[in-house]
């Protein structure tokens, strides 16, 4: 069963991955100076508390720090475009969210290509998902949930149009062959407020969002997306249980940097990176969001960007998802 004690792991990724890691003379003494982390997103949200956590520490094997960059605005593009047209000398990369990818996707006038304007540095984990339902809602399992959905007399909502909760919503419908109305809020808290007061019956949240709402009884989770059962919610069975073994939408995480950055400095920043994942102040600080390391080297967050790309242009094209919805 997954607690909080197990919840950061993967660390095995670290041994077999296929970057080598560089010494710290990798590029003629980078870093000389600051290292620059643009996080597309407002601050305090998950991908902002993550990406600080393994900056905090892997500053300490690169010897200078890292600064933040906030550049909210169009789903992730306004903070990644930012990094695509930035110098690629390492002084500049991106905390990257799965949503991010989601847009790209979803969006047909993207301002840079995911594949030829950015390089993967290192994938640092994922969040699970929480199909969740308000603590005295007449849905009392997933059963009474996925009736409902065929008959196609129900709600979801997510924070907007293309984000990884109505994405995975959409997907479960398709799954399902069943129908809801999507609403949108304007973020993941009016959206739990949304279920809290019955405005909506169900949602895909977080983890880390989860956890204090279930424990006081304000909702109800009745599955996760998760490779395990997770403590905080031992009834609740993983959707591979509810008879969807490859429902495996998680939230996930990444370092890229742009395009034209150097073998050495990707190894480099990689192997900062990956050592600081084994940091126990690290994993502490990132157990409540329900976070699981799960290392990736470049290849490695190439391909599961490309596997999620496909998953979720066939998820979009299906459901006939567009920004408007």
């Amino acid at each position: 069963m997954l607690n909080r004690r197990h919840l950061v792991q993967g660390l095995a990724a670290f041994l077999s991955a296929g970057v080598e890691l560089a010494p710290a003379s990798a590029e003629d003494g980078y870093p000389e100076r600051a290292i620059k982390v643009v996080i597309p997103n407002t601050p305090g949200g998950p991908g902002d508390v993550i990406a600080r956590a393994f900056s905090d520490v892997a500053a300490q094997s690169l010897g200078k720090p890292f600064v933040f960059e906030y550049r909210a605005g169009g789903t992730t593009i306004v903070g990644s475009l930012s990094v695509a047209k930035s110098e690629p000398d390492g002084y500049t990369i991106l905390g990257f969210p799965s949503a991010g990818l989601a847009v790209s996707v979803l969006r047909k006038d993207m301002p840079y290509s995911l594949e030829h304007d950015f390089r993967p540095v290192i994938g640092i984990g994922t969040i699970p998902l929480a199909l969740v339902v308000r603590a005295d809602s007449r849905f009392k399992s997933f059963a009474d949930l996925a009736a409902a959905i065929k008959k196609g007399d129900i709600t979801y909502g997510s924070a907007g149009a293309g984000t990884i909760a109505h994405l995975t919503a959409a997907w479960l419908l398709s799954e399902l062959n069943g129908s809801a109305t999507h609403i949108p809020y304007r973020g993941n808290p009016e959206v739990m407020r949304g279920i809290m007061g019955g405005d909506i019956d169900f949602f895909f949240s977080s983890i880390g969002d989860a956890v204090p709402l279930a424990g006081a009884n304000r909702i109800r989770v009745i599955g996760v997306t998760a490779n395990q059962r997770i403590s905080e919610f031992s009834d609740a069975p993983m959707m591979s249980e509810l008879g969807l073994p490859h429902f495996n939408s998680k939230l996930w995480y990444a370092f890229l940097a742009p395009s034209r950055t150097t073998d050495a400095v990707v190894a480099r920043l990689y192997s900062a990176f990956a050592q600081a994942a084994k940091d126990p102040s690290l994993q502490k600080r990132l157990s409540t969001l329900g976070f699981v390391v799960e290392l990736r080297d470049p290849e490695g967050v190439t391909k599961m960007m490309k596997d999620e790309a496909s998953r979720w242009k066939r998820v979009i094209e299906l459901n006939k998802i567009t920004l408007g919805d």
